[in-house]
């Protein structure tokens, strides 16, 4: 027992001879050489890994701040793109909803100018009866008067005007009306109403 107790005792005071005399020295020398690069301007643990970079089996290990670099930069840009694309696929989704508006608008505007040609029609149908019913009434007021008396009102109306009445007229009272006029007036008016070129 008491040899294992001094191997031990020996053991103990090898572990703490090596100690003292090699790891405290190593780790002194290394914190004084690390202290005197710093102060000299080198950059000491930039320098390890370059150095370790260039280890084949270390290199993967050890990652330099130009990879930190660019894995940050690559997730910027990535982030980026993800952005772009999510704005891109927002504003698809408003040209769609601008292009359906659109269309629904452009339906409106077609049926709108539908219903206004169709209106247009009833009226310019409605006028015509109208303007003929007019016609009607003056040809009728005109057949009732003396021919010397109808002449000059006939004279003075415009040619269309004129030609809708005359042919309201009958044919004697329209021949002795015309007879009243002056006979350049009476011949384009009997022109006009006959369908001949002037």
């Amino acid at each position: 027992m008491a040899k294992s107790e001094q191997a031990k005792r020996e053991g103990g005071k090898k572990l703490q001879w090596f100690f003292f005399v090699v790891v405290i020295p190593i780790v002194f020398a290394i914190t004084l050489a690390l202290i005197i690069t710093t102060l000299l301007g080198i950059n000491v643990f930039q320098q390890a890994e370059k150095y370790a970079n260039q280890v084949p089996g270390l290199s993967q290990l050890v990652s330099t701040e130009e990879e930190e670099a660019q894995q940050e930069e690559t997730g910027q840009l990535e982030a980026t793109i993800a952005n772009n694309n999510a704005e891109i696929e927002q504003l698809e989704e408003q040209v769609k909803s601008k292009q359906t508006t659109i269309d629904d608008l452009q339906l409106q505007i077609e049926n709108l100018e539908a219903e206004l040609a169709a209106s247009s029609e009833v009226e310019d149908e409605e006028q015509a009866a109208e303007t003929s019913d007019t016609v009607t009434d003056l040809a009728s007021s005109f057949q009732e008067m003396d021919p010397e008396q109808a002449a000059p009102i006939i004279e003075n109306m415009t040619e269309g005007l004129a030609v809708e009445v005359l042919e309201q007229i009958a044919s004697q009272e329209r021949g002795d009306i015309l007879g009243q006029m002056e006979p350049e007036t009476a011949a384009n008016l009997a022109s006009s109403f006959l369908g001949a070129p002037q």
